[in-house]
């Protein structure tokens, strides 16, 4: 899915630009950080259109708030920081993904078919997480 609001994404261009040089990087810097090609990266810092899961891996790149990019493309003035207090609410950065996602899994499992061997539970685990890395929704494995 891409986002075709125009102003947003220029809008989102400008700050990420001013969060990239607030942090001292080259833009291939924040490329890399962010787990994306150069080409890629400079699509957002131009404010051309981008698939959804490239602004989820901006954002976890440059430690910003999960939903961060849509909500300045939507209209919101500000990135929010992973960490950062609003409204009251603190926005916690993603602490060990991969183990959250592995506890799920298992608690799921064993809710839902308890009679599945631990063996199997890691290997839907690894699954789980392997689709949710293809899909850009967690880092790769460093």
């Amino acid at each position: 899915m891409t986002t075709t609001d125009q102003d947003g994404r220029q809008r989102l261009a400008r700050l990420v630009i001013q969060h990239r040089t607030k942090r001292g990087w080259l833009k291939a810097q924040a490329a890399e950080a962010t787990g994306l090609t150069i080409t890629t990266y400079m699509r957002v810092e131009t404010g051309k259109s981008v698939r959804d899961v490239t602004y989820t891996k901006i954002e976890q790149g440059l430690g910003l708030a999960p939903g961060a990019c849509m909500a300045v493309i939507e209209g919101t003035a500000e990135l929010q920081t992973a960490g950062e207090e609003v409204e009251g609410v603190r926005i916690a950065p993603l602490a060990d993904a991969d183990e959250g996602v592995r506890q799920a899994v298992q608690h799921v499992v064993i809710a839902t078919l308890p009679d599945t061997p631990a063996g199997k539970m890691a290997e839907l685990s690894e699954g789980v997480l392997a689709e949710l890395r293809k899909r850009g929704i967690l880092r790769a494995a460093d």
